[in-house]
């Protein structure tokens, strides 16, 4: 009798990505850019049954578990938030099942928010909490920041194995606008973590002026033939990247830095927190697939 199995999907704003995990194995996998945003009017039941119904033959009935967009309001469903402070109880009694036509029963990871008091301020994660869930165990329980790094960079307080606090910069998706058709575009060339352009950005990023007067300095510096053309991105990069790193680590107070992941956005992350002298630890593992099987073992038992 074939294993019992499980369909883990990560399903952002643009990708799809599954996996197929049998006896705690992934055996088969897929990926597409068939994030949320890319629906086309299609309904997301016909894009998971493209993708995923054929390993239904292989292995039947197979449980799907999904975290991401989802379950924002433009997914499948809207999944309500869980609040912080939150473990991984909290998600996985929060799971959502929808309605399936392909498979037997599709469930959906909730988002956490946090709301911060005096300020007041609401920020929202869909997808980082579950990468956050394969980590819970292995964090300090003193207390540790887990920095996500990417299109809507997360920094994540988390202490005594919960979700404790976290904060968003739009730094990945600020640099992708920034530097499209603008005075800071330079020649197209793509930025370049380890270049001194790179370096130059992460200093000016300390430096008084503030970061709408400092952008515009790449242009200037190009004027003034302190860049080339090339070099432009890779300063813009530095110096948005610098600034998230600075008042993350004020908001992080002191606690140890774990950056996951070797995506471009975390290289350059690696380079900045090296730069600046910010100790740090990089996790390398598949922390979504980790935490998926971590929601999966409390929601549905072990796949």
């Amino acid at each position: 009798m074939p294993s019992p199995a499980l369909i883990a999907v990560d399903w952002g704003s643009t990708h799809f990505r599954a996996k197929l995990i049998v006896a705690g194995k992934v055996v088969a996998s897929t990926a597409s850019a068939d994030g949320i945003r890319h629906l086309g009017g299609r309904k997301c039941e016909e894009i998971l049954a493209s993708h995923c119904a054929a390993w239904s033959h292989t292995h039947p009935n197979p449980e799907v578990l999904m975290s991401g967009m989802v379950g924002a309001r433009e997914g499948w469903v809207e999944v309500p938030y869980v609040p912080a402070p939150c473990g991984l109880a909290n998600l996985a009694a929060a799971t959502v099942s929808v309605p399936s036509e392909s498979f037997e029963r599709v469930l959906i990871v909730p988002g956490v928010r946090n709301d911060e008091t005096g300020m007041p301020a609401t920020d929202v994660m869909r997808g980082e909490e579950t990468q956050i869930a394969g980590l819970l165990t292995s964090l300090p329980r003193e207390g540790a920041v887990v920095c996500l790094p990417g299109t809507h960079s997360k920094w994540v307080i988390c202490q005594d194995g919960e979700i404790r606090s976290f904060r968003t910069w739009l730094t990945g998706e600020a640099y992708e606008r920034l530097t499209r058709e603008s005075l800071i575009s330079g020649d197209g060339t793509p930025a370049d973590p380890g270049s001194p352009a790179f370096a130059k950005g992460l200093e000016a990023s300390g430096a008084p002026g503030g970061l709408l007067h400092q952008l515009f300095l790449g242009r200037t510096h190009m004027l003034a033939g302190r860049l080339s053309p090339p070099d432009v991105r890779s300063f813009a990069s530095g110096l948005l990247v610098g600034h998230e790193l600075r008042e993350a680590i004020d908001f992080a107070a002191d606690l140890p830095v774990h950056l996951v992941g070797d995506s471009p956005a975390a290289e350059a992350t690696a380079a900045a927190l090296n730069h600046l002298g910010i100790p740090h630890v990089q996790i390398l593992e598949d922390a979504h697939l980790n935490g998926i099987q971590a929601v999966a073992r409390s929601v549905i038992g072990d796949r």
